[in-house]
């Protein structure tokens, strides 16, 4: 297995998802849908999407040795996802339920704040010739991790889910500092900053952390450069499932960067990639291959490698 380039710290989920239902059930009712598959989730779809894109990647994550955990760790090592990290009694589980474009989550988990810290020590004592660290900023854990990267030169990108407490704390803008790179929804955005237009919170990031990229869903993205803020429309296409689609994006993004491409190249392998994801059930279900992207892309400056 080739020495990982990028390592991935944060809490990786078995995802149970579910194709889309014509209501949400009531107590006591059973909705039929067409499909439920089972999938990489939380962090581990951005490792599973960097590897497709031929990038060398291991994840820092804490999973149990239970089924799901024995299922999950299938998944990546099918994948050449190299993983380091404690055994935890228990793998996280999320439930994603699909329904007029949208989804709804029931999770079991996610690991202690002292199996992710542990789990970002093994991970970057393990490959300590890793360019680039992609990091979970799901509590102050993160920050620890995100200390030891900067010792060592990585650059270093950022991603959470959407705690409004925690993204609106005096800690997670001290993390957002030691960062390089910031990777939020709308909504998360709107959480850091008070501001709820996209424009205005992208706008008062620059103050914040040296660059971000506010993603807007099918209205593409945001990105920051300098002191300017720039939009990056997308194509609309039809959405099966679009968890992950994010975490997607950010791996078709890293992959460009460590390709030697240039912001907005880099931006458009996300966009593919994220547009890519959601065309099935699963966050990287259906990700693409780096030789899809070249097929796709054949005008980006694609090296020999990465």
């Amino acid at each position: 297995m080739e020495t990982p380039r990028v390592v991935v710290v944060g809490p990786a989920y078995l995802d149970v998802v579910a194709a889309a239902m014509p209501e949400w059930p009531e107590l006591g009712q059973e909705v039929f849908t067409d499909q439920v598959e089972l999938a990489a989730g939380g962090f581990a779809i951005a490792t599973v999407a960097l590897r497709r894109l031929g990038v060398p990647v291991g994840l820092g994550t804490a999973c149990g040795a239970d089924g799901p955990g024995t299922y999950l760790s299938g998944l990546l090592a099918a994948e050449g996802v190299a993983c380091a990290g404690p055994v935890i009694a228990r793998t996280p589980v999320t439930v994603a339920l699909n329904r007029a474009g949208d989804r709804a989550f029931v999770t079991a988990g996610p690991p202690d704040a002292q199996s992710l810290l542990a789990a970002g020590t093994a991970a970057l004592g393990q490959w300590p010739e890793a360019r680039w660290l992609h990091l979970s900023g799901r509590g102050p854990w993160s920050a620890a991790v995100a200390a030891s990267a900067r010792k060592r030169g990585l650059f270093i990108s950022l991603d959470c889910g959407t705690d409004p407490t925690w993204l609106a704390s005096d800690s997670f803008r001290d993390l957002l500092a030691c960062v390089d790179l910031y990777l939020p929804n709308a909504r998360e955005a709107a959480c850091v900053t008070g501001r709820n237009e996209p424009t205005e919170a992208a706008s008062a990031l620059m103050d914040m952390v040296p660059q971000a990229i506010v993603k807007l869903g099918a209205e593409g993205v945001l990105s920051t450069s300098g002191q300017t803020v720039r939009h990056h429309p997308t194509q609309p296409l039809h959405v099966v499932d679009a968890t992950g689609a994010g975490d997607v994006f950010d791996a078709g993004y890293i992959a460009g960067r460590l390709y030697g491409f240039s912001e907005d190249d880099a931006i458009a392998l996300g966009q593919f990639a994220a547009g890519k994801a959601i065309g099935a059930l699963g966050g990287a279900t259906s990700a693409p291959t780096r030789a899809m992207c070249q097929e796709a892309l054949g005008h980006l400056p694609w090296p020999l490698d990465v």
